[in-house]
């Protein structure tokens, strides 16, 4: 995975540095210094209860959201019948269940699923004027978001969410904020700044109010502690759990404090506890019919015979956790049971099945790179697509994935050499299969190179040209056109009320609506023009050797392209249109902006006229309207 570096979530100072901006984010004890008048005011200008501020504390979910936490898959089942069954306008009713529907995503770690539920709750959310249900959305995005490694993303969708909160925050809702942040600091490796977020989390979680929320923090404590080393820290933060788990609904929180329980036993020598854990997590595994929960029970009580000096009977209980694992295709953790299998073969139990546990341990190795590697690629795109500077993170995002490669090319040739050593018959063909993994290595990081080249210079939704693109593009025809005497014009089209398509069909369609727009454009322009996509909805097109005529037809060519674009959604229909504005070299311009800002006067005439149509500006005049045949007739 990649890292995004350039990440930033709020510091506990209270200011969170986004995108290098300094963003405000209101504290708790800001909070309590300005609650009282906060109040006052409300009361004495509008005259409403303390609950028109924010919903109050406690349970509020659906009763859904909690069942999906046991029964996920069929809380996706019932969802439907849930909605018909909703009043129109019930904006509250929609928001519940779309959060109850993002608790089943996270369950089963359907991130996609997760996400677009977390979208639906916003909208609805915000519809319904509950600060309550709008601030929960946006955190279930937000760990959507992480989750998908959209970094950035994730971290402004949070800060709303703290913003929600204003002078009026809720305890439950503000150590889900830091429970949040926790686990994303965590992701990105930031360790202490995980276990701060976590810490300051527990004193807005209460163990009378709130101890699922509670617990979640201290597994994520322990989870760091135990991670830095300090297994003896981690096992008093776990002795806190054991008086919240009996009443705590969510069977996997359960298991995975068991197994946090498990790491820090084994840390310290403790077998039996390790086992006991072990046990408790096959129970659970047991009564969810999870098979994931089996092979870490097998994993765990392999580890504590391991303790006692039992090699033979680890060594069955983890091939029993890699039987498992395999069954799920969860390669991570059947890599792991495996290594440990390869381990206590080396040491001479069961040595004559090695060669075959090594061959296993070769292939799955090479199917974890390849799924690595696929991930880092997405990851790398969508932090793209969220940069400041272009330039300055494609430089960052090569050193980063060149520190990759090269670490995953010395990882794998100690793995060979070590094979090497024990497998002295084998030799020549692990060191072919180095070579050939060397190999590959390299011209993954020729490609990568042309992969960073290509995505500086096209825009990552509609392959068309970026805006640094086209505007490099155009300084140099400017002064092409200038040295030479030739034509030039540019064409600057915006898709028309294409906000109302966001609104009304989701963000979703209005992408299909911008590729569908941009191909369409792509096929009516010259293969001399360029075009590309200079932000949001609006494109621009360069249109080099050609005169005021032919400008004009060139641009009424792409007003008509897109005016016959129909994109289909559901039962419905969407035919967008375009307003086009044309502006061309005049003999005192030396720049690219002065053609863009004569073009962009022309569109907002062609909107202002209506809409749909080609408006030019003359080189000394006023822009001339030309409205569309359509336009005409209506």
């Amino acid at each position: 995975m990649l890292v995004a570096k350039d990440v930033r979530v709020p510091t506990l100072d209270g200011r969170l540095n986004l995108f290098g901006f300094p963003f405000p984010v209101r504290r708790m004890a800001n909070a309590r210094l300005h609650v009282a008048s906060a109040l006052a005011a409300c009361l004495l200008l509008v005259g409403l209860p303390l609950a028109c501020l924010a919903a109050p504390e406690g349970d509020q979910r659906h009763p859904l959201e909690v069942e999906a936490l046991t029964q996920p898959r069929q809380v996706l089942d019932k969802l439907p019948a849930a909605r018909a069954s909703l009043a129109r306008g019930d904006h509250v009713g929609v928001a519940r269940l779309a959060l109850a529907e993002a608790n089943a995503c996270r369950v089963i770690a359907n991130w996609r699923c997760q996400r677009r539920a977390g979208s639906a709750a916003i909208t609805a959310a915000d519809r319904s004027g509950s600060v309550y249900l709008q601030v929960r959305a946006r955190i279930a995005l937000g760990r959507a978001l992480s989750r998908l490694g959209d970094f950035n993303s994730a971290a402004r969708i949070l800060a709303e969410a703290q913003q929600k909160l204003g002078d009026t925050p809720q305890n439950v809702l503000m150590a889900d904020i830091f429970l949040a942040y926790s686990s994303i600091s965590e992701r990105l490796g930031k360790l202490d700044e995980s276990y701060r977020y976590a810490k300051e989390g527990l004193a807005h979680a209460p163990a009378d109010t709130d101890p699922e929320m509670r617990l979640r923090l201290l597994r994520n404590m322990a989870h760091i502690a135990s991670a830095r080393g300090r297994p003896l820290e981690a096992r008093e933060l776990l002795k806190e759990t054991r008086g919240l788990l009996p009443a705590n609904r969510d069977p996997k929180l359960t298991a995975e404090i068991l197994l946090e329980e498990a790491r820090s036993a084994r840390a310290l020598g403790d077998a039996g506890t390790v086992e006991d854990m072990g046990r408790r997590i096959g129970a659970i595994g047991e009564d969810l019919k999870n098979t994931q929960l089996h092979g870490l029970s097998y994993e765990t009580r392999a580890q504590a015979l391991q303790l006692r000096g039992d090699g033979a009977g680890a060594l069955t209980l983890y091939q029993q956790a890699r039987g498992e694992f395999a069954a799920l295709k969860l390669q991570q953790d059947e890599l792991r049971a495996l290594r440990a299998i390869v381990d206590l073969q080396l040491k001479g139990t069961q040595a004559d099945a090695l060669p075959q546990s090594i061959a296993r341990f070769i292939q799955l190795t090479d199917q974890v790179t390849r799924t690595e590697r696929e991930s880092a690629a997405a990851d790398f795109e969508e932090r793209l697509r969220y940069a400041q500077s272009d330039a300055a993170l494609a430089t960052a995002n090569a050193k980063t994935e060149n520190e990759r490669l090269r670490a995953i090319v010395s990882e794998n040739r100690f793995r060979y050499t070590l094979i090497a050593g024990i497998l002295a018959l084998c030799m020549l063909g692990v060191v072919a299969a180095l070579y050939l993994q060397q190999r590959r290595h390299g011209a993954l990081m020729q490609a990568r190179g042309r992969e960073l080249e290509i995505a500086v210079s096209t825009d990552f939704l509609t392959s068309v040209h970026s805006r640094r693109s086209i505007t490099d593009a155009g300084n140099v025809a400017v002064a092409r056109a200038v040295d030479s005497g030739v034509n030039l014009a540019v064409a600057v089209v915006d898709i028309d009320s294409f906000k109302q398509i966001n609104d009304r069909f989701g963000h979703d369609i209005g992408d299909e609506v911008l590729k569908a727009v941009a191909d369409a454009m792509r096929h009516a322009c010259r293969d001399s023009d360029t075009l590309g996509r200079y932000g949001g909805e609006e494109f621009a097109v360069l249109l080099e050797g050609v005169g005021r005529d032919h400008a004009l037809a060139a641009a009424e060519r792409l007003r008509q392209a897109i005016a016959d674009v129909k994109v289909a959604c559901g039962d419905e229909i969407i035919a967008p249109t375009a307003s086009v504005g044309v502006a061309r070299l005049s003999p005192g311009d030396t720049r690219f902006d002065q053609l863009l800002i004569r073009a962009d006067r022309a569109l907002y005439q062609a909107k202002a006229q209506g809409r749909n149509r080609v408006v030019i500006a003359d080189q000394d005049a006023e822009p001339i309207g030309l409205p569309s045949p359509s336009a005409d007739a209506a």
